[in-house]
């Protein structure tokens, strides 16, 4: 039996429902964790009929939620509904940032619609995300959604980096009107892909992937704030290589041999020095909370791991782009001793009071997995790595550059 609000003391410690002929009474003073699994689904369906969407509504000892007999009747007689019922976006969000979603549920269909702009006052990136049209309809029988939007700045897809709308209920067309910002100067930006995705707030955190866009921000200008309407997308293959990427090294190599080197024939053999230019890091993937990078670099001519070959550049503090242009020369080598050892290049977010954290790393040498015929894992190049090596070993005296992807992991020391 349902009683109106004003023949209800406020004091009251229980709340009540009638339910498949049981009546249920939820403790204000009681959490719902505290409940028996099988009390807990007779619960959640109490609290659905009340209105009651958490356990912080419930513990409020000064209020309560209370229908009129005919919103009671109303509800009671669909007690099967769909979990798209009535919840607060103070549920959604709970329960948005739980795992990774659902992809393919439904089919993508529909579009979005936001604009872009910079504030330079602020040092901020402005998205106002208006809207959505004609998205596809988790609910199929009622044809609705519970949609909301979501947004990241990639590679970072850190929780710290996600910015997101409240949840819209029961729409295929809704309307957001809302401005998400990313505090981060234009030239971080450069490195930066936009990924706005749209998802169906599910109730128990398995939410529904709805469509995606993305935009990337290289050369991006923002000269006009208007929001423009994009077609949401499948999931895209390039968004998994974005997430994946642990950025870019540019590094310039030269071996220049002794001067008395005048001969092919004891070239390979004369002892020179190993230039190496670390010119610079595209799209390093920031680890810290605030989406910066302390970045230095470090180099290593293996198999030596001594501190006579062990040498580091500065740091570039706040960016995920730094460049260092920092020069590092071994000496009294020659090219055949080059062709059995290996640099191995590492790049690092500093931090004063922990360790530091491992951002990417390289390994240049000729790939044959062998240390004059004994096998390692650390001759273990391919692709780009190899290349640059092999020019740098064809070229005596001529500088070769290259733009190399940074490996996600590699047998490291400690640092």
């Amino acid at each position: 039996m349902f009683m109106r609000r004003d023949s209800l003391s406020i004091s009251s410690q229980f709340s009540a429902s009638t339910r498949r002929g049981s009546t249920w009474f939820v403790r204000r003073d009681r959490p719902l964790s505290t409940y028996s699994l099988r009390s807990c689904n007779n619960l959640r369906g109490v609290a659905d009929e009340l209105g009651i969407c958490s356990e912080s509504t419930i513990n409020k000892s000064a209020s309560t939620s209370i229908l009129d007999d005919d919103s009671v009747s109303d509800r009671l007689s669909n007690p099967n509904r769909s979990s798209l019922g009535a919840r607060s976006d103070s549920m959604a969000s709970v329960y948005s940032g739980a795992g990774e979603g659902r992809y393919g549920s439904v089919t993508v269909k529909g579009e979005v619609e936001f604009g872009l702009q910079y504030n330079y006052k602020q040092g901020a990136l402005e998205i106002h995300v208006k809207g959505c049209k004609d998205l596809a309809p988790v609910d199929t029988k009622r044809m609705r959604s519970d949609p909301y939007v979501k947004v990241y700045l990639l590679p970072d897809k850190s929780k710290a980096g996600k910015r997101k709308t409240r949840v819209k209920k029961h729409t295929l067309s809704p309307v957001f009107e809302e401005v998400l910002k990313f505090h981060l100067t234009l030239e971080d930006l450069e490195s930066r892909t936009l990924w706005l995705s749209v998802w169906h707030s599910d109730m128990f955190g398995r939410n529904d992937f709805l469509g995606e866009a993305l935009i990337p921000l290289e050369n991006k200008v923002f000269d006009d704030p208007s929001p423009k309407a994009y077609t949401l997308q499948e999931r895209s293959e390039v968004l998994d290589e974005l997430i994946c990427s642990k950025g870019e090294l540019i590094i310039g190599l030269k071996f220049v041999p002794p001067e008395d080197s005048n001969k092919k024939s004891s070239l390979s053999s004369a002892k020179g020095s190993l230039h190496i230019l670390i010119k610079e890091a595209k799209n390093l993937c920031p680890i810290k909370s605030n989406s910066t990078l302390d970045a230095f670099c470090k180099a290593y001519l293996l198999p030596e791991k001594g501190k006579g070959s062990k040498h580091k550049t500065g740091i570039v503090k706040r960016n995920t782009s730094p460049h260092w242009n920092h020069t590092v020369v071994y000496r009294d080598v020659s090219l055949d001793e080059l062709s059995e050892r290996c640099l191995e290049l590492t790049v690092w977010d500093h931090d004063r009071l922990t360790s530091n954290e491992f951002l990417g790393g390289l390994r240049l040498n000729l790939g044959h997995g062998k240390h004059y015929s004994k096998l390692v894992d650390w001759m273990d190049s391919s692709g780009k790595e190899i290349l640059l090596w092999q020019q740098m070993m064809e070229r005596p005296n001529f500088w070769v550059e290259s733009c190399i992807p940074l490996r996600n992991s590699l047998d490291l020391r400690n640092t």
